[in-house]
């Protein structure tokens, strides 16, 4: 088992550390102007936990924003985008929900690329799931501060039991493409071969 990454990043106290030779960050922020519209692209995924076999993970996109972003007619704080069907069974409210008084989100519904709904019933944090997992998705960004935080996501098969971004040997390898950036992801199993999740996201119209 190789070096958990979440012990540097804290040590350093920074979302990017070079690690035998690589830069790897723990949350990027891709650059963006107020209204554009970048696309998502998810180039492939390993849902088999560690390569061992015995645990099948979800593994996604995390999109984070200063105002919003604008998925087919959808506006949120956060999006996660997940390459797998809904898995309805388990997009069930909360009770806490209503007993905090949150704003109690609409059921599971049909969109241009998939299927959405409310993370953990909580309005601002959507969840798409794709009926095509390598279909892009366009989405359109209100920013002041100009970025958007890109991370990987995961879910260790019940997405009741939460989703995670940042731990143990979670980070990316980001390289730089033509009008953006490709992205290749470890999920918190500390294997370091950054193959869980391969993504990029490019600004519309470069």
């Amino acid at each position: 088992m190789e070096m958990e990454l979440e012990y540097l990043f804290r040590e350093a106290k920074s979302h990017r550390i070079v690690y035998k030779g690589r830069e790897i960050w723990l949350t990027h922020l891709f650059p963006v102007a107020n209204g554009q519209r970048i696309r998502v692209t998810i180039e492939s995924f390993d849902s088999d936990w560690g390569g061992l076999g015995k645990r099948q993970f979800r593994e996604g996109v995390e999109l984070a924003i200063d105002k919003k972003i604008v998925v087919a007619g959808e506006p949120c704080r956060v999006l996660y985008i997940w390459p797998y069907p809904p898995p309805l069974e388990e997009l069930r409210q909360p009770p806490s929900v209503e007993q905090l008084g949150l704003p109690l989100a609409e059921n599971p519904r049909p969109n241009t690329y998939g299927t959405v709904f409310w993370e953990g019933g909580i309005k601002t944090r959507l969840c798409l799931w794709l009926d095509d997992p390598f279909s892009p998705v366009e989405v359109t960004c209100y920013t002041k501060d100009g970025h958007v935080h890109v991370a990987n996501a995961w879910n260790g098969g019940d997405i009741r039991q939460g989703i995670f971004v940042g731990h143990r040997g979670a980070g990316m390898i980001v390289e730089e493409i033509e009008g953006g950036f490709r992205y290749r992801c470890n999920d918190n199993y500390p294997d370091e071969d950054f193959n869980d999740i391969v993504f990029r996201i490019e600004r519309c119209g470069e």
